[in-house]
């Protein structure tokens, strides 16, 4: 966690230009992270470009070697350098406007024009500058608001895009109350009573895996996500159940790993046969050397479910609200808080009907759920998913098993993808 943070520091203080024409005389180069490097050589202007998917690459680049290593410039150190770059959608710019390695030569101007920063630095040496920068980064709060800029411009931030922490907390508090559990979770209080009398109440392990695939702004991003949890099932009525969930996930951006866990907890309170109310809180946390991030977030969430029993099918209506906020970590040195919150609301509606394949008794269900966040502080502020899916018996407060596997389609901003996911509880 603590080279994550350190890596963004440094990314910041290296990895950047002056506005204006330099910028404009290079190709733009594609990536996560790119960057235009122009070089002053006497009489000449040199011009290179660089763009990759990982931060720990980009960083490389901004060592004397990495530059040099760059198609078109020669680097030694002293020539008037700037260096205009794209950091995962935010554009920072950085230079040496002066010939030289010490004196004028080594100072440092720093500017985000998207969040009005404009500093400059002077130290005795080009290094010494840096230091200075770094210093800068380390006691500013500038590493949260870049993370929170990523959140509302990009679709890869690793905690509000695709994928993202935030994200999975929101759609996993959901699902484990509808999804997952909807048909007859609420159930007949004497249908209850009966399961508890014959010993059909066992508490219940999960779980889970969730492979999504995602094509988002061009990029391919893997998803895989290992939901685990334990349901203590009441013992005078058996359909109020106290569930403890331990979400993990990684996510791959076009090779730039980022991973997340966390903890939740969250009661099911059965209002009548059809009605059950489930508020919970979880928290969790966030991490990607390759991205540069690191971030705590956590959440509070109630969610409605709403069962219509017929005699060949059911209807189940799921209704959540919930409040999700990034918190600031300290790893030694280095702090960062995006100061990213948002109301959000998640709606869906599932058809279930009975079905039999080899003479076994399953259940087919059909899906559909909007996502929406407010607040403006995401890039993909809204999704829909549409979804399919098979399964066993789900009577929440009398099964000793079940299983389910399903497909689903994402789409939103800039991003579609399907989403396979098996569970079982036992």
């Amino acid at each position: 966690m603590r080279r994550s943070l350190a890596t963004i520091v440094v990314l910041m203080s290296l990895a950047i230009g002056i506005s204006g024409t330099a910028y404009g005389a290079c190709a733009n180069a594609s990536g996560i992270f790119s960057l235009n490097v122009t070089i002053a050589n006497s009489d000449l202007e040199e011009c290179g470009v660089f763009g990759t998917n990982t931060a720990e690459t980009f960083l490389d680049k901004f060592k004397q070697s990495g530059l040099s290593s760059i198609a078109g410039i020669t680097y030694s150190g002293t020539e008037i350098t700037s260096i205009s770059a794209v950091f995962n959608s935010l554009p920072i710019q950085l230079a040496f406007p002066n010939q030289g390695a010490t004196g004028s030569g080594a100072l440092l101007t720093f500017n985000i024009a998207a969040l009005g920063i404009s500093q400059t630095f002077n130290g005795a040496t080009r290094d010494a500058s840096q230091s200075l920068l770094v210093d800068y980064l380390k006691k500013s709060g500038v590493i949260g608001q870049i993370m929170k800029y990523q959140a509302q411009n990009s679709p890869f931030s690793p905690i509000a895009g695709p994928g993202g922490t935030i994200p999975t907390m929101v759609s996993g508090s959901f699902n484990e109350n509808f999804n997952d559990t909807a048909t007859n979770i609420a159930g007949p209080a004497d249908a209850a009573a009966a399961a508890k009398l014959n010993g059909y109440t066992p508490n219940l392990i999960s779980a889970s895996t969730v492979y999504s695939s995602l094509n988002v702004k061009d990029e391919q991003v893997n998803f895989f996500a290992l939901p685990l949890s334990y349901t203590i099932r009441n013992d005078i009525d058996p359909r109020r159940q106290l569930v403890i969930s331990v979400p993990l996930a990684v996510t791959d951006t076009g090779g730039a790993k980022s991973y997340s866990g966390g903890l939740g907890v969250s009661y099911r309170f059965p209002i009548n046969d059809a009605w059950t109310i489930t508020p919970g809180v979880k928290a969790a946390v966030s991490g990607s050397k390759d991205l540069a991030t690191l971030a705590g977030v956590y959440s509070a969430f109630l969610t409605s479910t709403y069962i219509w029993s017929m005699d060949n099918y059911d209807v189940a209506m799921g209704n959540m609200v919930g409040y999700v906020k990034t918190m600031k970590l300290s790893v030694g040195d280095y702090s960062a808080d995006p100061g990213i919150n948002s109301t959000v609301f998640r709606n869906g509606l599932l058809f279930s009907q009975p079905v039999s394949l080899s003479g076994k008794k399953l259940s087919l269900e059909f899906s559909i759920i909007d996502t929406r966040y407010t607040g403006g502080s995401f890039y993909v502020d809204n999704t829909q998913e549409f979804g399919i899916a098979l399964g066993t018996n789900k009577h929440a407060y009398s099964a000793r098993s079940f299983f389910r596997v399903g497909l689903s389609y994402l789409h939103g901003k800039d991003t579609n993808g399907v989403t396979g996911n098996l569970g079982f509880w036992f």
